[in-house]
């Protein structure tokens, strides 16, 4: 009800609801307009509302993206008694740049996806690996619309491999993630 009221304030400060008038009528489009600016552009829009992506990985990513994955770090901050090691590594602290990518078992998986898809390259660190991504989310070239899946889908498969590990203590290897990423990106194209 406080932002209801509040757009309504914000409606009556610009001048009662008048300049939202056209020819006698009252255009929704033009209130939604003004009221609807205030907004943020983030950089990964596309990556996560655009995917074609399952909508479970896509969820999975909107809260990695957003730092809001409740990685061992976060819990601890949240004054929840956890070892702060990683559970697929054992030697460092898990966070979300490290869950993603700076260890061995996340990087064979994204390398063995990376290769399946014919992208020649190394694997970088998080942010850097999003920003790829977020390229390209905005290509419309089948290829790059398959590498944007194929990350979302990565770091969906190594959450649940870092899941499976903390709460039955089993992990495949990477190759098995690796290629159920690859079967779950070519089901969806």
């Amino acid at each position: 009800m406080r932002k209801i009221w509040h757009q309504r304030d914000i409606l009556l400060q610009a001048g009662g609801g008048s300049q939202f008038v056209v020819a006698g009528k009252f255009r929704i489009h033009k209130a939604y307009k003004y009221l609807h600016h205030s907004g943020v552009q983030v950089p990964w829009k596309r990556l996560v509302c655009n995917s074609r992506a399952s909508p479970k990985s896509t969820f999975v990513m909107w809260l990695a993206i957003q730092n809001r994955l409740a990685t061992k770090d976060r819990l601890i901050k949240w004054n929840i008694l956890v070892v702060s090691t990683c559970g697929l590594c054992n030697q460092q602290d898990e966070d979300i740049s490290h869950l993603f990518f700076s260890y061995k078992y996340s990087t064979e998986v994204w390398e063995m996806v990376l290769q399946n898809l014919g992208v020649q390259r190394s694997v970088l660190q998080w942010q850097e690996e999003v920003s790829w991504a977020v390229k390209k989310s905005r290509s419309s070239r089948k290829s790059d619309v398959s590498c944007a899946m194929a990350f979302i889908e990565s770091v969906y498969g190594i959450r649940l491999q870092r899941n499976s590990q903390i709460f039955s203590s089993k992990v495949e290897s990477p190759l098995v993630v690796a290629n159920r990423i690859l079967f779950c990106v070519a089901c969806r194209q």
